[in-house]
């Protein structure tokens, strides 16, 4: 059997218990997954959204998961308690940029609260806001000036809604719906990379509607319903959902 094979699989499915098997069979937590990534980084790069994200993180660690940045691996377990403890001895880590190859809205000099966000790890994010962190901070840009988002776009058309219980915290905590940016490179330096242009969070919230996203689409406008209601008061309930037309052509 090729263990790493077998792990990157229950890895896209996010099974602990197939990890857990690989890992007793002598897989180290630490290998290669291919020249460039290791088995690590291909589950924080993955696109499967799932709470299962965290336990699949826990078992490296307990397999003996060698990472540097301790902070942000308390981030990837959720973990509030050690993120407390970390921030107690040193309340600047809280700024720390960020950089993590990711499927879908990039995480590129982004926050750990991006992270959270993108991970649904709401535990964490509440120490961070509670912290000081400024809800609406920034990521970084590339050379084109795009970039630049806030964490409520990791959630807003996130897999199978998955985000849901981060974006609802970063409502409460009045992020800025109106905030534009340039542009988003969406799934960047995978097979659908998709350029995202001048967006805010409710518009970029629709482009969950894109084929290559494979959202749901009453999920997508059921998110838009509420992000409009937030940002200007108007419950617009979207009749045509899903597009009635888009299904009487599937039928030709």
């Amino acid at each position: 059997m090729d263990l790493l094979k077998e792990a990157a699989y229950h890895i896209e499915l996010h099974s602990p218990e197939g990890l857990k098997s690989c890992f007793e069979q002598g897989l180290d937590a630490n290998a290669n997954y291919d020249h460039d990534k290791t088995l690590f980084e291909l589950l924080t790069s993955m696109y499967t959204r799932t709470a299962r994200f965290r336990d699949c993180v826990r078992l490296f660690v307990d397999y003996g998961l060698e990472f540097e940045n301790q902070v942000l691996l308390a981030v990837l377990l959720d973990d509030s308690n050690a993120l407390t403890q970390h921030i107690r001895g040193n309340p600047e880590i809280v700024n720390q940029k960020i950089t993590i190859d990711c499927s879908y809205t990039p995480l590129e000099e982004t926050s750990l609260l991006h992270v959270c966000a993108e991970f649904n790890h709401v535990h964490c994010a509440k120490v961070l806001l509670n912290a000081g962190i400024n809800v609406d901070v920034k990521s970084g840009f590339d050379k084109n000036g795009f970039g630049g988002q806030t964490a409520i776009f990791h959630t807003v058309n996130q897999n199978m809604n998955n985000s849901k219980e981060m974006m609802e915290l970063l409502l409460n905590n009045e992020t800025n719906l109106e905030y534009n940016v340039r542009g988003l490179m969406w799934g960047k330096n995978f097979p659908w990379e998709t350029f995202i242009p001048s967006v805010n969070p409710i518009s970029y919230a629709m482009f969950g509607l894109l084929p290559q996203m494979h959202r749901n689409e009453r999920t997508i406008n059921s998110v838009v319903r509420k992000l409009m209601r937030c940002a200007y008061d108007i419950d617009y309930e979207i009749p045509n959902a899903p597009n009635q037309y888009l299904r009487q052509s599937n039928d030709l």
